[in-house]
């Protein structure tokens, strides 16, 4: 008999059973990823021996997908209901041509078959997910963005970001401050990697700014619609840190 686990639910901020959210979504490509969990103190001090793989993780391997107990069943039905399909839609097209043209570093392709509202809303709560229930008391906001399918309020204060990934480490999602771009999440899981960046006027170059993403209006029939995506490894777990092991050695 499965341990009922019991906690406040990071949507609807409600005390309830909780279930286990897939993140990403189970169906885009985490339905049997296997990790490890590591002491995030002791993965930082020794990323480079990890990533080469001098040093192996304690734990045990996890099994049956990346995620953990943070939804209750309706707020995680809801987001399979609404927003799901878009971001699995998504996630095969990048696939696709990532496996296709494997030495590219810049893909630009069509995106006018994804509703890309409902794509940054599951982005949004992938953030929400990866983070402690303090998270969405100290940025306002995302969580009626969130569960308001047709609402494009997002404040000024975040901006989205996105890129391919084709290699290295997931990165986890949890808020962090640098001394560059200030605070920000850094969630990556392939093919895809996301960063949110708050309270930051200044742009991440290297990276797509999908922020209108929120503007997306499904009433419109778009001919094309021309996405430009950069690919990066990300060996080492530190944000916005995208060298390939090559690099990292020289």
């Amino acid at each position: 008999m499965k341990k009922v686990i019991v906690g406040i639910c990071k949507l609807c901020k409600k005390e309830k059973p909780l279930t286990y959210e897939h993140i990403p979504p189970k169906s885009a490509f985490n339905n049997n990823t296997k990790f490890y969990e590591v002491n995030s103190k002791d993965y930082y001090q020794n990323a480079m021996d990890y990533s080469e793989g001098k040093l192996k993780p304690k734990s045990r391997i996890e099994q049956g997908g990346f995620g953990n107990h943070c939804l209750c069943d309706e707020c995680n039905g809801y987001l399979g209901k609404k927003y799901v399909r878009d971001y699995k839609k998504f996630a095969e097209i990048s696939y696709g041509i990532i496996n296709q043209y494997q030495d590219a570093k810049c893909y630009e392709f069509d995106v006018s078959d994804i509703n890309l509202l409902k794509f940054i809303k599951q982005i949004i709560a992938i953030f929400i997910c990866c983070n402690n229930s303090n998270f969405t008391k100290t940025y306002d906001g995302l969580i009626e963005f969130v569960m308001d399918e047709n609402s494009n309020i997002l404040s000024d204060r975040y901006k989205v970001y996105m890129y391919l990934n084709h290699e290295g480490n997931i990165r986890n999602g949890n808020i962090m401050y640098t001394n560059l771009c200030g605070a920000m999440c850094e969630f990556t899981f392939k093919p895809f990697g996301f960063v949110l960046n708050i309270d930051n006027p200044k742009p991440i170059l290297q990276l797509s700014d999908v922020t209108n993403f929120k503007y997306y209006n499904s009433e419109i029939k778009y001919q094309k619609l021309m996405i430009k995506l950069n690919k990066y490894p990300t060996i080492l777990p530190f944000p916005l840190d995208y060298r390939s092991k090559d690099e990292i050695k020289s």
